[in-house]
């Protein structure tokens, strides 16, 4: 999978471990569950700590495993939503997950840095159409979202009719891709 300016999709953690997916009947292998440890800004008890994302893509090697580095991720499939006073910044868990457990599918809230991307049209359809890219600056990296959406009237839906950089965004019920993973010289065991 391709996703504009990965480069500066960048979120700093530690990849604490890769759960190898459990074997099918048939005898292959379900996805890995790749378990990624993330600084803990403190304040808000819902806020992620450990997230877990599946490596669609087989783009993690195991041996990084310890290691502190940079991810890659994309949410993608999400649900888009503007940001009303006061707004947030980081990865939420909407239901606190039990201790010890992996968010797997966190709300992405932050600052739009790029809109690299944003198609609407409605042309003959009874509803409007979107199709978006854009990174997001959930305040300890950043992360890529690509969605597409439809709505009656997507600006009543969205909250505007374009997102800008500067806006504040929140991503919901988002599949996670993990597109690579950067490992630096610390190794925590």
């Amino acid at each position: 999978m391709r996703f504009p300016a990965l480069d500066q999709v960048a979120l700093p953690c530690t990849l604490e471990e890769i759960v190898p997916g459990r074997r099918h009947p048939d005898g292959r292998r379900y996805l890995p569950l790749v378990l990624l440890r993330l600084p803990d800004p403190g304040g808000d008890v819902r806020r992620v700590t450990m997230l877990g994302v599946v490596d669609r893509h087989h783009v993690v090697d195991a041996a990084q495993a310890g290691r502190v580095g940079v991810a890659r991720l994309v949410f993608l499939l999400s649900t888009l939503r503007i940001q009303e006073e006061p707004v947030r910044q980081g990865l939420f868990d909407e239901e606190a997950p039990a201790p010890g457990r992996p968010s797997t599918a966190p709300l992405a809230c932050g600052r739009v840095v790029v809109v690299h991307t944003w198609e609407s049209e409605r042309r003959h359809l009874p509803y409007e159409a979107l199709y978006t890219e854009l990174l997001l600056d959930v305040g300890i990296g950043t992360v890529g979202v690509r969605t597409s959406a439809t709505a009656t009237n997507l600006a009543e839906s969205i909250g505007t009719p374009t997102a800008a950089p500067g806006d504040w965004l929140c991503a919901r019920r988002s599949r996670i891709d993990i597109l690579g993973f950067e490992a630096g010289d610390q190794v925590i065991r």
